[in-house]
C-alpha cells in the first residue's frame, strides 16, 4: 500500500516576501537549511510527517537556456536545497517545494529591456516587504518562449536537485504570476469579492482554466523529461475565482500522474445561530469535507486523479497567536474523513497553524487505525495516551465542548482578516470617540487602531459580541472540565502546554467581548457613556491579570507565525494593564 504523503513545516523557517530587488539569503530556499537543523527535522519526523514544504521561486532557483538573465543565484539555491534534501533525507522526510510559476517581475527589473514582446497582465503589489506600491508585470504564458521556460526551469530543477521529493503548484492569485493569476472574480483583502477583467490582449480570449492547466502541464512535462518518480501536487486553491466550483473544466485539463490538493473547509456551509454561513477559509470550528471538496473529489476521480487534502489542524486565523485550537473532537473528525475518503495525503498547515501540538499528535494517532471508531471513545483513548495518568473521560468531554464552544464562532471571512482575534489582548482604546484609525491586517504586525467597522461588514457589534459572549461562556465550562481532567496541569508537561492554551484561548474570547462592547459605547460616545465604559474595562483588566503570569511562564503566546513576530507578549499586556488601570482611577 503506498504510504499516505504527510506534510508539515516548522515555525522557525521563513516564508520570505515579495523583493523589488531579489536576495538570495531572503528567499526560503536558500535560508531553509538554517532554519532545518537535524535537531527540528527530527521533531518533525517523530510528530508523524513525512515531507515539508518550502516556499521556492522557479525565476530564481533554476537557470535556462531561454532566459539565461534569469536565475543568476542559481547555483548558491541549488547546493543549499541539495544539503537540506540530504539532512531531511536521513530522517525519513521528503522536501516539497511549494511554487507559482512564472512569477511576475517588476516594471523597473532590467529583464523587460529586451523582452517587452513577453510582457503580460500588469498588477500592483503592496503590503510587508515592499513599502511601496510596486507595479509588476506577468511573463505571459501564451507565447511560446515562456512555455518553453516553464518546461526549462521544471527540467533544471529535477534534473540540479534529483531528490526533490516535489512540487506544490499554486495558481491563483497569491502574488502575481500569469496573466489570469490576479483576474477574475478576485478576493480583496477585506474578504469580498470583485470582478477584474484580463487586460492582456493574448489571453484575453482564452479562459482561465485553459492558461491554468497549461501551466502545469508545463511544468509537469519538463519534470517528466527528467524524472518519473518526482511528485506534482496541482492545489485548487481560488480557482472559484475562474469558474464555479468545483472547478471541472480545469480538474478534467489536468495530466493524469498530477495530484489534486483541494481545499477540505473552504466552500463549506455551516449555519451559526440561524444563519447558512459559508466557510471560505481553513476552520477548525467547521469539521468538514465541505461541498466544494467533496464535488471536486468526485470529478478527480472520475478521471483517476489522485486526491489529497490541503488543510490546517493547530490552528487557523480564527485564532492564530496560540500554538493551537484544542478542538480535538473536530481534529480527529477531519483525520477519520481524510481516511474515509482514501486521500493520497494531506498539506496540514500554512505558514500559521503549523505549530506541533496535542492536534497534530491526534490528527496522526486518527490517521494510525490504533483509535476507536466512536468519537468519544477515540478522544478518551487519545486522551490516556496523551495524557498519562488523566482523567480520559472528562477530557474528551471537555474536547467536545471546546468543540461547540467553536459552533458559536461568529465565521466571516472579513472578521477573520481584518478582525482583532489574534491580539484582542491589546487592542489600544482609551475614553471618548473613536479615533477612525484602522485595526490593520490580521496576520500582520501592523500598527493597531480602534476602529472594527471594516472587520464587521456585513454583520453587526452586537451579533459578533453575542456569539464571542456564547463562545467563551461555553468554554469556559469546558475549561472547568479540563483543569480536573488534567489535575490542573500537574500530570506532565504537554498537559501543562495544553491546559495553558486552553486558558489563553479562554481569555482571548472573553477580551475579544470587551473590546466589541467598548467600540460599541465608543461609537456613541458622550460624557454620560463614562461609568459603563469603566465598568467593561474592569472587566478586561480580570482578563488581563488572569492571562498575565501564563504569558510570563510561556512564550508561545503572541506569537504569529506568518507575520513573524508577537502580535502580544507579557510586557505588552502588563503596559496594557497599567493604562486600563490608569482610566479607572482616572
Amino acid at each position: 500500500m503506498k504510504e499516505m504523503l504527510r506534510i508539515w513545516r516548522s515555525p522557525l523557517s521563513s516564508f520570505g516576501s515579495f523583493q523589488r530587488r531579489p536576495d538570495p539569503w531572503k528567499m526560503e530556499t536558500v535560508t531553509a537549511l538554517d532554519a532545518y537543523s537535524d535537531e527540528e527535522l527530527a521533531r518533525i519526523a517523530v510528530a508523524g510527517f513525512n515531507a515539508v514544504w518550502l516556499h521556492g521561486d522557479l525565476n530564481h532557483v533554476v537557470r535556462t537556456k531561454v532566459f539565461p538573465e534569469l536565475g543568476r543565484d542559481a547555483g548558491l539555491h541549488q547546493q543549499r536545497l541539495n544539503a537540506l534534501v540530504q539532512r531531511a533525507k536521513r530522517h525519513g522526510l521528503g522536501i516539497m517545494m511549494f511554487c507559482q510559476p512564472p512569477k511576475a517581475m517588476p516594471l523597473e527589473d532590467d529583464f523587460w529591456r529586451n523582452r517587452a514582446d513577453l510582457a503580460g497582465q500588469r498588477e500592483i503589489v503592496t503590503g510587508e516587504g515592499v513599502g511601496e506600491d510596486v507595479e509588476v508585470q506577468a511573463l505571459c504564458t501564451s507565447t511560446k518562449p515562456v512555455q518553453d521556460f516553464l518546461f526549462q526551469t521544471a527540467a533544471e530543477l529535477a534534473e540540479k536537485v534529483p531528490e526533490l521529493g516535489g512540487l506544490i503548484l499554486i495558481t491563483a492569485s497569491e502574488y502575481p504570476a500569469h496573466c489570469w493569476s490576479r483576474r477574475g472574480n478576485i478576493m480583496l483583502g477585506d474578504g469580498s469579492l470583485a470582478r477584474a477583467e484580463m487586460e492582456c490582449p493574448r489571453c484575453r480570449d482564452r479562459s482561465a482554466g485553459a492558461v491554468v492547466t497549461e501551466v502545469i502541464q508545463r511544468i509537469r512535462d519538463g519534470v517528466r523529461s527528467v524524472r518519473a518518480d518526482m511528485k506534482i501536487i496541482a492545489w485548487n486553491w481560488s480557482w472559484s475565482f475562474y469558474e464555479p466550483i468545483p472547478c471541472a473544466n480545469i480538474i478534467s485539463g489536468l495530466p493524469l500522474d498530477v495530484i489534486l490538493m483541494a481545499d477540505f473547509e473552504r466552500g463549506g456551509l455551516k449555519r451559526i445561530h440561524g444563519v447558512d454561513t459559508v466557510i471560505d477559509e481553513y476552520s477548525l470550528g467547521f469539521v468538514g469535507p465541505s461541498r466544494q471538496f467533496v464535488e471536486s473529489l468526485e470529478v478527480a476521480r472520475s478521471r483517476g486523479l489522485e486526491v489529497m487534502a490541503k488543510l490546517q489542524f493547530s490552528t487557523t486565523h480564527e485564532m492564530a497567536t496560540v500554538p493551537n485550537l484544542p478542538v480535538m473532537g473536530n481534529v480527529l473528525s477531519k483525520a477519520f474523513a481524510v481516511l474515509r475518503l482514501q486521500l493520497s495525503g494531506f498539506m496540514g498547515c500554512w505558514n500559521i497553524g503549523n505549530s506541533i501540538s496535542a492536534n497534530t499528535a491526534g490528527f496522526i494517532a486518527a490517521l494510525s487505525g490504533r483509535l476507536p471508531g466512536d468519537l468519544p471513545a477515540a478522544l478518551a483513548a487519545f486522551a490516556s495516551e496523551y495524557f498519562p495518568g488523566c482523567d480520559a473521560a472528562k477530557t474528551a468531554s471537555a474536547w467536545l465542548i471546546f468543540g461547540e464552544a467553536m459552533d458559536c464562532y461568529p465565521f466571516s471571512t472579513t472578521f477573520l482578516y481584518s478582525g482583532p482575534a489574534n491580539y484582542a489582548l491589546v487592542i489600544p482604546t482609551a475614553p471618548g470617540p473613536l479615533t477612525g484609525k484602522p485595526l490593520g491586517r490580521s496576520w500582520m504586525m501592523d500598527e493597531r487602531g480602534d476602529d472594527f467597522a471594516p472587520a464587521l461588514a456585513g454583520t453587526s457589534a452586537d451579533d459578533v459580541a453575542a456569539g464571542f459572549e456564547r463562545l467563551a461562556a461555553r468554554w469556559g465550562e469546558g475549561l472547568r472540565e479540563y483543569r480536573e481532567a488534567l489535575h490542573e496541569g500537574r500530570g506532565s508537561p504537554q498537559a501543562l502546554d495544553e491546559l495553558r492554551t486552553a486558558e489563553v484561548c479562554f481569555h482571548a474570547f472573553r477580551s475579544l467581548v470587551n473590546h466589541l462592547r467598548i467600540y460599541q459605547l465608543r461609537s456613541r460616545w458622550t460624557p454620560e457613556v463614562l461609568p459603563e465604559y469603566r465598568v467593561v474595562i474592569r472587566k478586561e483588566l480580570e482578563v488581563l491579570r488572569a492571562v498575565l503570569p501564563i504569558l510570563q511562564a510561556d512564550k508561545r503566546f503572541g506569537y504569529h507565525s506568518e507575520a513573524r513576530g508577537y502580535q502580544y507578549d507579557a510586557d505588552q499586556v502588563a503596559r496594557q494593564i497599567a493604562e486600563l488601570e490608569r482610566q479607572t482611577s482616572a
